[in-house]
C-alpha cells in the first residue's frame, strides 16, 4: 500500500516557479518521465545556467535572450522509485517530488476519451484494486484558447481507490493493459473535451499541403478571435457603456458559447496540446470522430493534417493510434447494406492507418450501443489500443491489430475474402453485403476456411461489403484466444 503522503495530488493552475525559473506543470509532483532521452525545459533569467538533476542524470544549459532553456536528461532507465527531479538557476531551485521514469503517451479526443471510469462497466473493478505507484495520468484542464499559450492547468494523479473513478476510462484501461505487459509505468496526458472536432485540435496552418482547406484557417480564425474579443469582456465584466447591449445578448446565449468557443479551429490546440509540446512522449492515443461523422471524407484531410502537425510539432512521427468508432444508432436488419456517415468515417479512418506515417488504429466494430453514442464498456477499447501498441510499437506482441482482407477476388457467383491470418465466423456469418447485376443489395451468406471467407447469395455480384452499416451485425473475427473483430470493408474503395 502507497503511504498517504504519496497520493496526495498537487495542483497546478500556472508555470510552476521560483521567481524568474519556471517549469510547465507538466514537471510537477508524481509525473512520469518518458524512458530514454527525456526533455525538461522552462524559462529562466536571459543568459542564465540552468542544471537538471533527476537521481544521478545531470544535464546543464543556458537560458536564451527570451529566457527560455531546454536540456536533455540522457538515458534514463525505467523507474518505479520515486525521485526528486532539481532544476536550479542561479539561487533560485524548483524541485518536483516523487518523479518516476516509463512510458509516456498522450490521450486525446472528445467525449469518449473524456469519459472517466467512474461511468463504466468496470468501475467497481478498477475501484477496487491497490493503488498502483506505476500507473499515473495527467488531466489538462479544458481552456481552449484564441492564440498559443504556455502552460496548462492540471495534475498528476496515481491510480488508487481514491482516484481512479475520476480518470479517463479509456486512457486508463490502455496504460494498464500496456503497464501489464511491458512491465514498465505508464503514465498517460489526458487533454480532451466532448462534443470537439479533429480540427480544433491542430494549429493554425495544419492544412498547408491540402488545395481544398487553403482559405479555411484564415476566416474560421479571424471570427473566432472576433468571439474571444467579446468574450473576454463579458467575463471580465470591464465593457463600457454602449458595449452593455451587446454584451447582454452574449450573457444571454451563453450557454452555447463554450461548445462554439472548444469547436473553434485550433482552439483546442492552443489552450490544451501547444503547452504540452515538447515534452517527451512514446505517441499518442485518438478517440474521436462523432462529431466529424458528417463530413467523413473530408475527415482524411482533417485528421490526417492534424496528426502531421503534431508530428511536425514533436519533431518526431510518434505513433497515433486511432480508435475506429464502435457501432451507434438504430439497428436496420431489413437493410443488407447501410451507407451512413459511420461506416464511411470508419474507412476514413482506415485509410489514415494505412497512409499518414505513425498513424495506426484499433478496431471496436462489434462494441457500442444503439441509443448512446457514449458505450459504457470501455475497458475492451483502451485494451484493444494497448494491443495494437504492444504490437507496432513494443514488438512484443504478435496479433495486436484486427484481421485485415488482403485479397479480394469474384469466382463466379461468389466473391472470395482472403484475410491476412486465419479467421472464424460467428453469428451465423451475418453481416456481409453483395450487390447484384440489378445494382440492389442482398444479404450474403458467409462461410470462413482457414485466411478466406467465401460470401454467396447473388448472380454474378458486382460488389461485396462487410459490417457496412451505423451499427451492423458482424461475425469475423481472429481465430484463436484474442478473438480479434475483423474491420468494415468494401471492395469497391
Amino acid at each position: 500500500m502507497l503511504p498517504r503522503l504519496a497520493l496526495l495530488v498537487l495542483c497546478c493552475s500556472a508555470l510552476v516557479s521560483a521567481g524568474e525559473l519556471k517549469l510547465i506543470s507538466l514537471f510537477s509532483d508524481h509525473a512520469v518521465l518518458q524512458a530514454g532521452d527525456a526533455a525538461v525545459f522552462g524559462k529562466a533569467h536571459p543568459g542564465s545556467k540552468v542544471s537538471v538533476k533527476l537521481g544521478s542524470v545531470e544535464a546543464t544549459t543556458t537560458a536564451g535572450a527570451d529566457g527560455k532553456w531546454r536540456a536533455s536528461l540522457a538515458g534514463l532507465k525505467p523507474t518505479e522509485q520515486g525521485q526528486d527531479l532539481v532544476v536550479s538557476s542561479g539561487e533560485e531551485v524548483f524541485t518536483a517530488h516523487d518523479v518516476i521514469v516509463g512510458e509516456v503517451w498522450i490521450g486525446s479526443g472528445q467525449s469518449n476519451m473524456d469519459w472517466v471510469v467512474k461511468n463504466t462497466t468496470a468501475a467497481a473493478d478498477a475501484k477496487s484494486r491497490p493503488a498502483d505507484a506505476g500507473l499515473r495520468v495527467f488531466t489538462v484542464a479544458r481552456t481552449p484558447k484564441a492564440e498559443p499559450v504556455d502552460d496548462v492547468q492540471g495534475s498528476w494523479k496515481l491510480a488508487a481507490p481514491e482516484t481512479v473513478e475520476g480518470l479517463t476510462a479509456t486512457g486508463l484501461f490502455f496504460a494498464r493493459e500496456l503497464r501489464a505487459n511491458i512491465k514498465q509505468p505508464v503514465g498517460v496526458i489526458h487533454t480532451s473535451i466532448g462534443g470537439t472536432r479533429a480540427e480544433a485540435w491542430g494549429p493554425k496552418g495544419m492544412y498547408a499541403d491540402v488545395a481544398d482547406a487553403k482559405d479555411f484557417d484564415s476566416k474560421e480564425t479571424a471570427a473566432i478571435k472576433a468571439r474571444a474579443v467579446a468574450l473576454e469582456k463579458l467575463n471580465a465584466k470591464i465593457a463600457v457603456e454602449k458595449d452593455k447591449a451587446a454584451l447582454a445578448k452574449l450573457r444571454q446565449d451563453a450557454g452555447r458559447l463554450a461548445p462554439v468557443w472548444s469547436n473553434g479551429p485550433h482552439m483546442n490546440w492552443n489552450g490544451m496540446v501547444a503547452p504540452l509540446v515538447g515534452y517527451s512522449v512514446r505517441g499518442a492515443i485518438w478517440y474521436q470522430g462523432e462529431s466529424n461523422a458528417g463530413q467523413p471524407e473530408a475527415y482524411k484531410w482533417v485528421l490526417g493534417s492534424m496528426i502531421k502537425s503534431w508530428h511536425k510539432a514533436w519533431g518526431q512521427e510518434f505513433p497515433f493510434i486511432i480508435v475506429q468508432l464502435p457501432r451507434f444508432m438504430a439497428r436496420k436488419p431489413e437493410l443488407a447494406v447501410e451507407d451512413g456517415g459511420w461506416p464511411r468515417i470508419r474507412e476514413s479512418m482506415e485509410w489514415i492507418a494505412d497512409n499518414v506515417p505513425g498513424a495506426m488504429q484499433s478496431v471496436n466494430i462489434d462494441l457500442g450501443e444503439e441509443k448512446d453514442i457514449h458505450p459504457k464498456d470501455k475497458l475492451p477499447v483502451g485494451e484493444r489500443l494497448a494491443y495494437v501498441a504492444l504490437q507496432r510499437v513494443y514488438k512484443t506482441r504478435t496479433d495486436g491489430e484486427a484481421p485485415r482482407v488482403v485479397k479480394a477476388e469474384r469466382q463466379g457467383d461468389a466473391y472470395v475474402l482472403t484475410y491476412d491470418r486465419p479467421v472464424v465466423l460467428k453469428n451465423d456469418g451475418k453481416g456481409f453485403g453483395l450487390l447484384g447485376a440489378d445494382d440492389k443489395w442482398v444479404f450474403g451468406q458467409a462461410k470462413a476456411d482457414g485466411a478466406t471467407v467465401t460470401v454467396t447469395g447473388a448472380k454474378t455480384p458486382k460488389e461485396v461489403r462487410y459490417a457496412w452499416a451505423n451499427f451492423p451485425e458482424v461475425s469475423v473475427y481472429s481465430a484463436g484466444a484474442d478473438a480479434l473483430p475483423a474491420g468494415p470493408y468494401r471492395s469497391s474503395k
